[in-house]
């Protein structure tokens, strides 16, 4: 075969490698869910959830698609009886009843929310929440309130005691909550930050435990 239809060959095949918009050697394409997976392959690269989470993509009609994944646990974990924490996020048990995998995605959608006194009572679904506002908040995207209630109000709240799953400590002036063992509270190291899920235990004196009947 001549020098010239050597060239020509190669011609080609860049002009197809050009086509198709996948190219190993200069990058990821700059568009395109099946480029850039194709591209992902193409270097032998684990695709996870937070590359997901940070990528917005044209769909075949040409629409723009976001993952579902912002406040939401990104899986459930295989542990039973334990809500866990994964960055800022908590992952609900893979054992845990409906109203309790609820109770964590309402609490995954608060971790971006600020503190602000009276926060989630005139507004339900506000930008900034209080203590009570947010475990209102919780406890009714969980099936388990209706409406909400100031922190005094969750001295009666329920059944009395700790829940096996969620339990509320309130007091007159504050109240937090627990959900699998995790602790969903307004306040920490700085005081009032707003609503977070915080792994570390918190001194209960003044409290009264109080939880959803049945869990």
């Amino acid at each position: 075969m001549s020098r010239h239809v050597y060239f020509s060959f190669f011609l080609i095949s860049c002009c197809f490698i050009s086509s198709c918009g996948v190219d190993p050697r200069w990058g990821p394409p700059r568009s395109g869910l099946r480029q850039n997976l194709a591209w992902q392959y193409s270097k032998q690269r684990t695709i996870t959830t937070a590359d997901l989470a940070a990528t917005s993509w044209q769909d075949s009609a040409g629409s723009i698609a976001q993952p579902a994944l912002d406040h939401q646990p990104l899986a459930q974990a295989q542990g039973k009886g334990k809500v866990t924490l994964s960055g800022k996020y908590a992952i609900t048990p893979a054992d845990a009843p409906k109203a309790v995998r609820l109770a964590v995605e309402a609490g995954n959608r608060l971790q971006t929310k600020g503190y602000r006194f009276g926060g989630g009572h005139t507004i339900l679904n506000d930008t900034a929440y209080d203590c009570s506002g947010a475990v209102s908040y919780v406890l009714r995207e969980a099936g388990l309130l209706n409406g909400q209630m100031p922190s005094r109000g969750f001295l009666n709240y329920g059944a009395s005691g700790v829940g096996k799953w969620i339990t509320v400590w309130a007091r007159n002036g504050h109240v937090f909550m627990s959900i699998g063992g995790l602790r969903l509270d307004t306040t920490g190291t700085h005081g009032d930050e707003g609503p977070r899920w915080r792994p570390s235990v918190r001194k209960k004196d003044g409290f009264v435990a109080r939880h959803p009947r049945g869990l």
